[in-house]
């Protein structure tokens, strides 16, 4: 659903797209950007200001029976009006079902007055019991007295709570981390990294992480000696590393491109010889054994994803209102989807199938705009500045969007100047350094 609201920071009005209904048997997809905190979240055009928008929310998840509706209380609705509203998103709900899914249990659903009791609800279906969440509340809260406590208070509630710094903790500490740098905390940066060197120093876990670390920055340091990572390459790193799982798995997942046929088949080689050798072969039959069973999972999960994103298309060509589906599934449009939509063009022109090809470009161009609409307006102004071949029509787009025209905004084209390195686009490497000059020499003026 579209929807308009103003920014809580520069009262700029914009319109975004709000999820009123989360069905986890048709989208699934919503569910995981709800827990994440991503649902019915917008970015201000105009200052970036990230807002949660308040709306009512209602849960189906068909394979536990859980039909759920929360009401955020800073709406501030009369009861009459909130019934009304529980009941049209019921009827909404029941509605995008066939006949045959349709329940008993959902003419009544649960009420829920805290956002918080409602992903506990949800947590709970995938076993999440409200012990481990009150552990995870323990463990935000000692994070926080950490970071408030000096460094001998530090040394003595790690010492004191050593139990609860596991990968859960480390994993609140990355998420901190990210927030503040994103937010431009340089203080309560400096504060997070400096604690978690601490804790790789001061806890057991943390210890092992940094063996980790260690691990995959020589499997990366060896890969750029080497112009990339072979299989010959990661077997070396993953053997050496047996003894310890936790390193295996990263390097697994780090290499995943050269866990192979070939990698495999070198593994094997060298257990027949350390068998013909007389040698024990224990160590190495169970680490094929356990990368195997990776590599068979990644496999599995990597299909399942990319049988969503073929239900996406699907369902969006199905629409008849391509832009419009598009909109509402913006947030499912990653880019596997952009994988499946190209290989169906290319299928598509390989049979000649001119009608089919059509409706995917329609589908392909609907994507690129509301991936542009939603872009900061520096990237739309890029985009735009881009698409113009005369330097008249860009000097008229600086002009008319003067208050972007920044050292940030040079720093921007910086930046994609060195990602695109030394691309075979010799023509856009060439429009860019163009832009580049011309943007400087106008914040030069400034």
């Amino acid at each position: 659903m579209r929807t308009q609201i103003t920014c809580p920071r520069c009262q700029t009005p914009y319109s975004v797209d709000v999820h009123q209904i989360v069905d986890v048997g048709q989208q699934p997809r919503l569910k995981e950007l709800l827990l994440a905190g991503a649902l019915n979240v917008a970015q201000c055009p105009n200052c970036g200001a990230v807002t949660q928008v308040a709306t009512p929310l209602l849960y189906h998840d068909p394979e536990h029976e859980l039909f759920m509706v929360h009401v955020p209380m800073e709406m501030s609705l009369p009861q009459a009006e909130q019934e009304r509203m529980i009941g049209d998103l019921v009827r909404q709900a029941m509605d995008q079902l066939p006949p045959e899914k349709r329940r008993g249990y959902m003419l009544q659903p649960q009420t829920v007055i805290s956002m918080q009791s409602f992903l506990e609800k949800i947590l709970e279906t995938e076993g999440v019991t409200p012990e481990i969440l009150a552990r995870q509340r323990k463990q935000a809260e000692l994070l926080e007295e950490l970071l408030a406590a000096d460094k001998q208070r530090q040394s003595e509630l790690i010492a004191e709570r050593a139990d609860e710094i596991d990968e859960t903790f480390f994993a609140m500490l990355r998420s901190m981390m990210e927030m503040a740098e994103n937010a431009n905390q340089e203080d309560r940066s400096l504060k997070l990294l400096n604690l978690q060197a601490k804790l790789y120093r001061e806890t057991e876990f943390g210890r092992k992480l940094e063996r980790q670390q260690q691990a995959l920055h020589a499997l990366s340091r060896d890969a750029k000696k080497e112009d990339g990572l072979t299989p010959k390459l990661l077997l070396k790193h993953i053997v050496a590393n047996r003894s310890d799982p936790l390193i295996v798995d990263a390097l697994a997942a780090a290499g995943q491109a050269a866990l192979n046929y070939e990698f495999f088949m070198m593994l094997s080689e060298r257990i027949e010889k350390r068998k013909k050798a007389d040698l024990k072969t224990d160590d190495l039959e169970q680490l094929r054994d356990r990368l195997l069973a990776y590599q068979q999972a990644m496999e599995q999960e990597s299909r399942q994803i990319v049988q969503e994103a073929q239900n996406t298309l699907r369902e969006i060509l199905e629409s008849g209102d391509p832009k419009a589906a598009v909109r509402q599934r913006i947030q499912d449009l990653d880019e596997t989807f952009l994988y499946v939509l190209s290989a169906h063009m290319a299928e598509a022109e390989r049979r000649g199938d001119a009608d089919y090809a059509a409706e995917l470009a329609r589908v392909q161009a609907a994507v690129m705009d509301e991936i542009e609409r939603q872009a900061p307006p520096e990237i739309r102004l890029f985009n735009k500045l881009m698409r113009q071949s005369e330097e008249a029509e860009q000097r008229r787009l600086l002009d008319e969007n003067e208050v972007l025209v920044t050292p940030e905004f040079v720093e921007m084209l910086e930046a994609i100047g060195e990602q695109v390195g030394s691309s075979r686009d010799e023509e856009f490497r060439q429009r860019l350094k163009k832009l580049q000059r011309l943007v400087e020499a106008r914040v030069a003026l400034q």
